[in-house]
């Protein structure tokens, strides 16, 4: 949900106190992969996050509080068709998401693929519906927010939150980015230039598991 103010460099870490941040760069020989790693917590939650090769990491939580984290890629692209593989069990509050940011204008996005029924991504009236799109298989419900004086990639600002929310959920796919941009641009959601885009798993004020690879 919010901005990776924490990047780790270890193929396993348990987060549940604060840390400083790092970044990384996972390289795996064999298959000539770089990904970017993300993980962002607000300090309250039991995580433990572990990085696998190449684009793979696995991730448990039980507690309050919210995080995110996935591998991808810095800067994401327009162009991006995103594979993915794994498993994904939430019990609560939970997304399972093509997640990042773009700046000029500053935007948070989600391409929800899974997500737990207790909370339905941005659904009327914590959002707003902007229309549908139909993409790699399924009915996408597309939504947005403002979000004002949160945390961003910018520091404290005041941003938009565009979903995309998938109907039919998966954990193993293929996600067309263009497809979504074009669609949030036609309902007058404009994106700018990528930062950051990763395969996330994002836990609020729940528990669950997660096993995936990106590539």
């Amino acid at each position: 949900m919010l901005v990776p103010l924490i990047f780790v460099l270890l193929s396993a870490f348990t987060f549940a106190s604060p840390a400083t941040k790092k970044i990384i760069r996972n390289d795996d020989i064999q298959e000539r992969a770089t990904f970017f790693n993300s993980y962002w917590t607000d300090n309250k939650p039991k995580v433990t996050y572990k990085n696998g090769p190449a684009g793979q990491y696995s991730v448990t939580w039980d507690s309050t509080g919210n995080f995110v984290g996935g591998k991808g890629w810095n800067p994401g692209s327009a162009s991006k068709v995103v594979n993915y593989t794994g498993t994904y069990s939430p019990n609560g509050y939970s997304y399972l998401a093509v997640y990042g940011w773009t700046t000029n204008p500053l935007i948070e996005y989600y391409i929800i693929e899974s997500f737990h029924p207790d909370h339905d991504p941005a659904a009327p009236p914590e959002g707003e519906d902007m229309g549908n799109v139909t993409s790699d298989g399924s009915l996408y419900l597309i939504r947005t927010k403002m979000r004002v004086n949160k945390p961003s990639i910018q520091g404290t600002a005041t941003f938009r939150q565009i979903f995309s929310v998938r109907q039919e959920k998966r954990s193993t796919g293929m996600v067309t980015v263009s497809t979504h941009l074009d669609a949030w641009k036609a309902a007058g959601l404009k994106t700018g230039t990528h930062n950051y885009m990763i395969l996330a798993t994002e836990g609020m004020n729940s528990s669950g598991t997660a096993d995936m690879t990106v590539y």
